[in-house]
């Protein structure tokens, strides 16, 4: 097993840096606030609705998550044109091919619960990391897989009650996109799926709901 201590370092900070850290836009988002009835009828939602909003894509902070995901999943396990962090040098030592995986696949799975559980005011909650999954879909499904898998699920988000209903939709795409293009191994492909829904997993487990990081999940928790 080898690494590139560089990418590897890179790949950690990307991932593994939490979303609550990510407090810039938020002097901008209360100098720009504006009551619900100056909202437009898209962007308007009623108080208590689970469902995501497209107002999502509105969302500084979304896109850097998509940023981050897509180039820190890159980084640790690479793509076409870029070798990942932890590799193998002799190919043919399939031994230390599946411990290389393994690394990966805890880093990876590390990165979605740092983003995805916050313990704040003695209460547990469980974030619906959307745009984060997005990114690291682009090394794990490959590009078309994961842009395809993107735009249909928003496309049906209209229909979908909640945010479990969301993630659970859209590793299902995920997973069929990914067999669909074949740009990247198979195991590849289902690492995506099992991380993708494993926040709905443990919402269920725990029985707590998915919270969207635009709307506070207690009173003084927000994204």
């Amino acid at each position: 097993m080898s690494v590139n201590l560089l990418l590897l370092i890179l790949g950690l900070v990307l991932l593994w840096f939490p979303r609550q850290w990510l407090r810039t836009g938020k002097i901008i988002g209360h100098r720009r606030h504006r009551s619900a009835h100056s909202e437009e009828p898209w962007k308007r939602r009623e108080p208590g609705d689970p469902r995501l909003s497209f107002k999502e894509f509105t969302k500084v902070r979304n896109y850097v998550d998509l940023v981050r995901g897509a180039a820190g999943s890159l980084a640790i396990v690479g793509g076409p044109l870029i070798e990942g962090a932890i590799f193998v040098a002799d190919a043919t030592n399939r031994g230390a091919g599946k411990s290389v995986l393994i690394v990966k696949a805890a880093i990876l799975l590390v990165g979605v619960l740092i983003q995805t559980i916050r313990y704040e005011r003695e209460r547990l909650n469980f974030f619906a990391t959307i745009f984060y999954f997005a990114g690291i879909s682009v090394a794990l499904c490959g590009p078309w897989a994961a842009l395809f898998a993107f735009v249909l699920v928003w496309a049906v988000n209209p229909m979908l009650g909640n945010a479990e209903a969301f993630l659970s939709v859209y590793a299902v795409l995920l997973a069929g996109f990914g067999i669909l293009f074949r740009d990247t191994p198979r195991v590849l492909t289902l690492l995506a799926f099992v991380l993708c829904f494993l926040p709905v997993l443990l919402s269920l487990l725990l029985r707590r709901p998915l919270v969207v990081f635009t709307r506070r999940a207690t009173s003084g928790t927000h994204s």
